[in-house]
């Protein structure tokens, strides 16, 4: 008997943890439907309330989908919010594990260089149709593509195509202003792109100055998308030199002139010929006001 109600509390026992589990699962399965559901109805609503042209509402609606594969609805930068530091960081190296480890202008720089790198760069997801640099775009960012393949176009035609592996953008350097696009480039499939941004790249390149040989050295642009020459044609001096100085990192900013400044000159120079240079331009204009 005693065995008998021993086999009962058991078996009673386990019913209940494999019955709690399956409820858990389906209330859980629920609350990820509700979410979709949600969010499906409100960008339905966004679109009919705007007025959407059919093209463009199947875009959005096919990147919404492939979003929700991807992520589930979850928004890695809500969720690491209030992380620490380290465990953020030690989180984007795995996520970014890929560009790490396959592209030598980053798997050959230093751990901490990797480390503040790993959560400045940014993932994106494109679908197919998606252009995702158009021709005369200013090129603020430099992208890796880890996965799909992309087509490069001018003037309508295909030059180029780009896959897992390849490099475009502009490789840019903190002395020169970005360039602006000669092609387009668009999304033939399901895509993957790491992006770090101009901006980001400047960051990396104060704090870690051993950073800047690698990256001269071994970043290796399969397509390079900025064109500087012709960026100012045809426009007043003054704004040319307003335009260049603002277009410029602060920190190192050249003459504003057709000499190439002096190789020796120090970043505190540099600074204090643009502020000279801005003094001037502000007098130009000043006196152009009086007129």
């Amino acid at each position: 008997k005693q065995w008998y109600q021993r086999r009962v509390r058991g078996a009673a026992f386990l019913y209940a943890i494999v019955f709690g589990s399956a409820t858990n699962i389906i209330m859980q399965m629920g609350a990820q439907q509700s979410r979709f559901l949600d969010q499906q109805q409100n960008l339905e609503l966004y679109t009919k309330v705007n007025k959407f042209p059919q093209a463009l509402k199947n875009r959005v609606e096919d990147y919404f989908y492939y979003q929700w594969y991807n992520s589930k609805g979850i928004e890695p930068s809500k969720m690491m919010s209030n992380w620490p530091r380290n465990l953020k960081e030690d989180t984007s190296l795995f996520m970014h594990r890929v560009l790490f480890a396959e592209w030598p202008v980053f798997s050959q720089a230093s751990t901490g260089c990797r480390r503040a790198l790993s959560s400045l760069i940014k993932r994106h997801g494109v679908t197919p149709g998606d252009c995702i640099v158009h021709t005369e775009d200013c090129v603020e960012s430099i992208f890796f593509v880890v996965k799909g393949h992309l087509k490069i176009l001018k003037d309508g035609a295909v030059i180029g195509i780009l896959t897992k592996g390849d490099t475009f953008g502009d490789k840019w350097w903190p002395t020169e202003p970005t360039g602006k696009a000669v092609a387009d480039v668009m999304a033939m499939t399901y895509a993957e792109l790491e992006v770090l941004p101009h901006e980001s790249l400047r960051e990396i390149l104060i704090k870690f100055p051993d950073f800047w040989d690698i990256w001269v050295k071994k970043l290796d642009i399969t397509f390079e998308l900025g064109q500087h020459g012709k960026i100012f044609e045809d426009l007043p001096e003054d704004l040319k030199m307003f335009i260049k100085v603002e277009r410029m990192p602060a920190h190192n900013t050249e003459m504003i002139d057709e000499t190439e400044f002096d190789k020796n000159d120090t970043g505190d120079d540099l600074i204090r010929e643009t502020r000279e240079l801005l003094t001037q331009l502000e007098e130009k204009m000043a006196k152009k006001n009086k007129k």
